[in-house]
């Protein structure tokens, strides 16, 4: 392996340079939702954010429409996050995103079905898994195309899911109202947090009028 070290955040988040070919998918692209990130990586004319991968087995668990992208296009490296995903209790995987947090146990996948997928090659559906990580996925890098290194394209077919257009925008469809559901949770945890705080407040100021009455 020939990497370069981009910059270390803290002793657990360490953000490399991998030559492209040695990361591995472990499920299938959706071919919409890849063409309009390319799009978007070429008008920015970089790479906002690094990939995140297993170290050991450098099957990718997040970002694998940008590895598609640029392999696509023919760049030889990309910047990557490495973790070491069967080590690490505090990543964990789910169907959706709101399973970061709450899921049982019908909701998880586990990691080493993940990998095994990836070393395989016998990838899983489209968005099939979400993973959950300890730090933050968006870690800006902004790294310039040209400094990928640029080779002929590449046929990234056998990675793509067949999808009609109808499908893809379906798929589309699904991804936005699986963010509303988040959203949506998220609100109603804000509320209800928020009451309690109010709730705690006036049984505080209850108890002081209590203790030193005017």
């Amino acid at each position: 392996m020939t990497s370069t070290l981009l910059k270390t955040e803290n002793e657990k988040v360490t953000i490399a340079l991998l030559p492209i070919d040695e990361l591995k998918p472990h499920e299938k692209g959706s071919p919409l939702y890849l063409e309009l990130l390319k799009q978007e990586i070429l008008r920015d004319g970089m790479l906002k954010y690094p990939i995140i991968a297993d170290e050991k087995t450098h099957v990718i668990l997040d970002g694998m429409h940008r590895w598609l992208a640029l392999k696509g296009l023919g760049y030889s490296r990309i910047p990557v996050i490495l973790v070491n995903a069967l080590q690490d209790p505090k990543i964990h995987v789910g169907t959706r995103r709101i399973h970061r947090y709450t899921t049982n146990a019908d909701h998880k996948i586990s990691l080493k079905r993940v990998l095994s997928a990836g070393i395989s090659g016998r990838l899983m559906k489209p968005r099939s898994t979400r993973h959950f990580f300890p730090f933050s996925k968006f870690h800006e890098v902004n790294y310039p195309l040209h400094r990928l290194g640029k080779n002929n394209p590449k046929d990234i077919s056998k990675y793509l899911a067949k999808m009609n257009p109808q499908e893809c925008t379906l798929a589309i469809k699904e991804w936005l109202d699986e963010i509303s559901e988040e959203l949506e949770y998220l609100t109603k945890r804000k509320n209800e947090v928020e009451k309690e705080m109010t709730d705690f407040l006036n049984r505080t100021k209850k108890l002081n009028n209590t203790l030193h009455p005017i």
